[in-house]
């Protein structure tokens, strides 16, 4: 949820998605008013759900995914201002539902911790994605310039 102040004036937005809906809900709070705008979805992304997804700025990057008996292993952006979508070249690893990003803004780190292959749970893996070459990705963006690594934990 994105919260605006325009001069005193209180705004929310919430952006939800799943498979090949997309939702705008935008609150003002001063007018107490509700406003709902149709997302468009990429077509790439439109089968799938269970995908891990983070806000950076004006910015979303979805994951992975699971739709119609298939895990993905893409990656893709949703870029709020512009309202466009972009399928990247380069793909996760191996293909995730069911877990979780998280940014950490310390490190600038994007942490895909947890969920399911296609064969397994994955509970000791954690997978970093490095967000300092997302700015690589926006003024580069034909580059695909994105790097993916990995840390394996170990059980003791």
């Amino acid at each position: 949820m994105m919260k605006t102040n325009q001069k005193y004036k209180q705004n929310y937005q919430m952006l939800l998605f799943k498979q090949n809906t997309g939702l705008s809900i935008e609150y003002d709070e001063d007018n107490n008013t509700f406003q709902f705008h149709q997302l468009p979805v990429c077509d790439d992304i439109a089968p799938f759900y269970q995908y891990a997804y983070v806000c950076i700025n004006d910015v979303i990057l979805f994951f992975g995914g699971y739709g119609h008996g298939v895990v993905s292993k893409s990656v893709h952006k949703y870029s709020i201002g512009e309202n466009k979508w972009m399928t990247f070249q380069n793909t996760l690893p191996s293909p995730l539902r069911d877990f979780v990003a998280i940014l950490s803004e310390e490190d600038n780190y994007i942490y895909v911790i947890g969920g399911e292959n296609e064969k397994a749970i994955m509970k000791t893996n954690v997978r970093i994605w490095d967000p300092s070459y997302l700015v690589k990705i926006c003024l580069y963006i034909y580059f695909d310039e994105i790097q993916i690594y990995f840390i394996k934990l170990i059980d003791k």
